[in-house]
């Protein structure tokens, strides 16, 4: 939920092969193309997980492994990795340019010889980790390092065909999961139980694994967006909600369903009535050209409208990608103007403290017309 913003990215998906060598080196001519300062290089670093940067990944094509402290170095010509001999296999099977050290010295030998006379570096500062900085400047002598996060992300917002098949993909198996959920849960289960049943679901459709934690929770737990399960078993009369995603490819998608555990109260039917126009009114709004504090005041509207102004706590959507919170941002403090193929969420809730909340949230595609929605399962008010 949430999520970075950069300013609108050029459209620069035409003529996108789908042949995979042809797609990484898109990826990273569309990196430069947006660069509004001339650097010799761009090096993307990771650190050890989970701070492991994206656009790595994003930049070499790599669809597994950790890849942790290895480098990518980002030129106009070409990409190349200086990759551990525990990922070699990995780099090499997706046809990325690989060069493999065998120790804490050799990476340091390697990061040096190929940084050696350039001036002007990038880095992804949205990523990199201190240490990581530090080692660039050490081992970059008389080169300025230049935060190109901006242009990075600004690539990344657009999607091109072969991530919007892995994006799609990953809805997939999210909706259909998502529609298992009154099989799955029963009353008296606890909230990682219910988790952990819905992980399992995701990697019986195909799943890599869950996209991120997965949110089960039961009642006034319900009330927290950002809600880790625990030990609360699900009662008679309570919201349960359930967000979740799955990875595919290392792309993922993130779905909320809200249901309730036996009969809702008017005043639970009357929250997720009013939650569900606020979606619907946010997705109808969405297509290329529009700001995205529009679509966020098209929900917002509703909501304040409502018997339950003011409990609508979080922005309208995020971008989404190879991270569940991708660049891009659906909200009334940062404007942004959506463009075709970009892919968002759109998650309006209402929270309330001591009763519980609901969440309904899609994944969307942005088309010039309109846009395409990939989660596809149900949003009827369900009992489980």
């Amino acid at each position: 939920m949430g999520g970075r913003v950069a300013s609108a990215p050029l459209n620069i998906r035409k003529g996108i092969s789908r042949d995979s060598g042809d797609l990484v080196a898109t990826k990273h001519k569309r990196i430069f193309s947006t660069l509004k300062q001339d650097v010799d290089a761009i090096v993307l670093i990771n650190g050890v997980e989970p701070n492991l940067d994206m656009s790595f990944f994003y930049a070499t094509g790599i669809p597994t492994g950790l890849f942790e402290s290895c480098v990518a170095i980002v030129k106009p010509s070409g990409v190349e990795v200086l990759s551990s001999e525990l990922e070699e296999l990995s780099a090499r099977s997706a046809g990325a340019r690989t060069t493999v050290f065998k120790s804490r010295q050799d990476r340091i030998d390697l990061v040096r010889k190929r940084l050696k006379g350039m001036k002007r570096i990038g880095v992804n500062s949205e990523e990199v980790t201190h240490a990581n900085y530090q080692f660039l400047r050490k081992h970059s002598v008389g080169a300025k390092l230049i935060d190109v996060s901006e242009a990075i992300a600004n690539a990344r917002m657009l999607k091109d065909e072969e991530e919007i098949r892995h994006i799609e993909r990953a809805c997939v198996i999210a909706s259909k999961t998502a529609e298992t959920v009154p099989e799955l849960v029963r009353r008296n289960q606890t909230e990682t139980e219910a988790a952990a049943e819905i992980n399992f679901k995701m990697m019986t459709l195909g799943a890599s694994g869950p996209a991120f934690e997965t949110n089960a929770s039961f009642g006034p737990s319900s009330a927290e967006p950002h809600y880790s399960p625990g030990k609360k078993r699900l009662k008679a009369g309570q919201f349960a909600l359930f967000d979740f995603g799955a990875k595919s490819e290392r792309y993922v998608s993130d779905i909320t369903r809200t249901f309730v555990c036996a009969k809702p109260v008017s005043k639970q039917k009357k929250i997720y009535e009013v939650v569900l126009q606020a979606q619907l009114a946010a997705i109808d709004t969405i297509r290329d050209g529009v700001h995205g504090k529009d679509v966020d005041m098209a929900a917002r509207k509703i909501i304040d409208r409502s018997p339950f102004k003011g409990k609508f706590i979080h922005s309208t959507g995020h971008g989404i990608g190879l991270s569940v919170h991708d660049p891009g941002s659906v909200s009334s403090s940062r404007d942004m103007i959506l463009k075709e193929g970009m892919v968002l969420t759109v998650e309006p809730g209402i929270y309330i403290k001591g009763f519980g909340g609901v969440r309904i949230e899609d994944d969307v595609l942005v088309t010039k017309g309109g846009c395409k929605i990939l989660t596809k399962a149900s949003k009827e008010f369900l009992s489980v």
